[in-house]
């Protein structure tokens, strides 16, 4: 077996080229292009309304690095089986509803930004910062609970307890400081092996880069001059929007799983393909975008990866109703 862990874009190509379940579908491609293309305004891609505000902490807050970090620690497994049992905060589902319990730990002068205090966070501790409206229970609590002592502990022995010396250490260089956390940090290591070869995913590490590059406008402790290098963040809702744009298509085989609601595994083969094909289908999306822009003459900067990665996730936000139609992938992971 390969020793060798190819990089997320190689890894997306690679997984691509050797899918049986998912196909990329150049029409597909196309259209998204198109549609990422006519979304540019004054040498910017206009992201959709969500209709909800992120709740991060100010620019000037003296530990917005280390809440960015803590965000992105946490953030995996929101889904849900049935509306009914779905963790909500303050009215915010998924990723910004971790947003809203972070920031209103923060009010209550939990010190949820300390690894002194959360790499030896107890449960119940946990479970009261994390308590949703109702008595449903955000998913893998347990698991938040283990990811949190483990990076607290990681930055108290190795970077003086703070989040900002890996970004020091990176030296705005966006793929040393991905390198730094996945190597430091085990449970950002998101990897796994396709057809004898060694992959890698990488989306909540990837993610974690790009917050820190788009929450200070690619300035200051967000100034990466490699940022493009990073790929989109290969998680459940992203590769929804690809198959209803008809970017990505399933086997039906793969299809009759996705509709009876079954898990599949981390790592098992329909899912390394949906999140691997999802990583190159985006990569094919740049590239189709920037075509346009080239044949258009106008002098307009092709959207990375993150940020079409952004655009599709609050594109399926905005429309969720009609999303619906269109089955997602389960997995129980801590990756996504």
């Amino acid at each position: 077996m390969e020793r060798t862990v190819l990089s997320p874009a190689l890894s997306g190509k690679f997984i691509s080229e050797k899918a049986q379940h998912v196909k990329i579908e150049m029409k597909g491609i196309e259209r998204l292009g198109e549609e990422i293309f006519s979304s540019l305004r004054e040498n910017k891609l206009q992201i959709p309304e969500t209709g909800a505000k992120s709740i991060h902490p100010d620019k000037t807050h003296p530990k917005a690095v280390d809440w960015v970090f803590i965000l992105d620690a946490l953030n995996f497994c929101f889904w849900s089986k049935n509306k009914e049992t779905q963790w909500t905060v303050c009215g915010y589902t998924g990723y910004y509803a971790l947003e809203a319990a972070l920031h209103r730990a923060i009010q209550e002068d939990i010190n949820i930004l300390n690894p002194e205090y959360y790499s030896k966070i107890t449960n119940s501790e946990l479970s009261n910062i994390l308590r949703g409206d109702t008595n449903a229970v955000i998913p893998l609590l347990d698991k938040r609970l283990s990811v949190l002592h483990e990076v607290g502990n990681i930055l108290i022995k190795k970077y003086n307890s703070t989040f900002e010396t890996c970004l020091k250490d990176s030296n705005k260089s966006a793929v040393k400081l991905l390198s730094i956390v996945v190597e430091n940090f085990p449970c950002f290591r998101d990897e796994a092996v396709y057809k004898g070869q060694r992959v890698s995913l990488y989306k909540r590490a990837q993610i974690l880069v790009s917050d820190l590059w788009n929450f200070y406008d690619g300035s200051g402790s967000g100034e990466f001059h490699d940022i493009d290098e990073m790929t989109m963040f290969a998680d459940y809702r992203v590769p929804q929007v690809l198959v209803y744009f008809g970017a990505l298509t399933y086997s039906d085989e793969l299809m009759e799983k996705l509709n009876k609601d079954m898990l599949l595994p981390n790592g098992s083969e329909e899912e390394v393909e949906i999140r691997g094909c999802s990583i190159h289908a985006v990569e094919l999306i740049k590239e189709k975008t920037g075509q346009l822009i080239k044949e258009a003459a106008l002098r307009t900067e092709v959207p990375n990866s993150s940020l079409i990665d952004y655009y599709l996730w609050c594109y399926r936000r905005k429309y969720a109703q009609e999303m619906e139609k269109i089955p997602y992938h389960k997995t129980l992971s801590i990756y996504y």
